[in-house]
């Protein structure tokens, strides 16, 4: 080619393979960068889905709890009224007191979506917005109902030992459950420091139903801001 004087095409033919070779890499790069984003948003819908079925699951759960606490709040003011009237001795009240002593836990909430993000990194959410509330939910807000529940059931399970001494505990053979008897109910009725535990469930009751109910909002407010993020995605 040098000798029919042809080096001018044998350069604009090398540049052409050099500028061929060039496209390919990007082309592949290209892909690469596309496949790596398209797994990652994969990922992070299926993360924001875990998230939602958990979140989902808290709200079952503590709607759940919050119908045995206005029981237990009902039950608490019937118990009191009628001591307070000091009404005759009623088979239904082994019922009513064993509700309003017994505890049932209300700390049982399903990080397991939370988990999971932070395993595959925070960032893997790209609505910042959504992901900062989404981390306060579960570090701040979350943590903050733990520490409430905690130290009200601590003062529920005080006043409970202090029911001890008047009221026999009884299990119900044919199922689950039980009852409370008092020893001495003409006793009982003529005795404010029993009829003070009472008072002070009640209170607890209502502690507990309060803060839940507000944890239960914010748990929708996350919730909802999530199940608009993924019907975006859909589209």
């Amino acid at each position: 080619m040098v000798k029919e004087n042809r080096v001018s095409k044998y350069l604009l033919y090398a540049v052409g393979e050099i500028i061929l070779v060039v496209i390919g890499i990007l082309i592949a790069l290209q892909i690469n960068t596309w496949n790596k984003n398209k797994q990652l948003r994969l990922s992070e819908i299926e993360t924001l889905s875990e998230i939602q079925v958990a979140l989902n699951q808290d709200v079952s759960v503590l709607s759940t709890n919050l119908k045995n606490l206005e029981t237990k709040i009902l039950h608490s003011r019937e118990v009191i009224l009628h001591i307070e009237n000091k009404l005759p001795y009623e088979k239904k009240l082994d019922g009513l007191f064993m509700n309003v002593y017994y505890h049932r836990g209300y700390k049982t909430f399903n990080n397991s979506g939370f988990e999971l993000l932070k395993e595959r990194g925070f960032d893997i959410i790209q609505n910042t917005e959504l992901r900062k509330r989404i981390t306060k939910h579960y570090t701040t807000d979350l943590s903050d109902i733990i520490g409430i529940l905690t130290r009200v059931e601590q003062l529920g399970l005080i006043q409970a030992d202090n029911l001890y001494d008047n009221f026999k505990l009884t299990k119900i053979p044919e199922g689950f459950g039980g009852i409370m008897t008092a020893y001495d109910y003409n006793q009982l009725i003529n005795d404010p420091k029993v009829l003070g535990p009472f008072y002070h469930l009640e209170l607890l009751n209502l502690t507990y139903e309060r803060n839940l109910t507000g944890f239960k909002e914010k748990t929708e407010e996350v919730l909802k801001m999530v199940n608009t993020e993924l019907e975006e995605r859909k589209k």
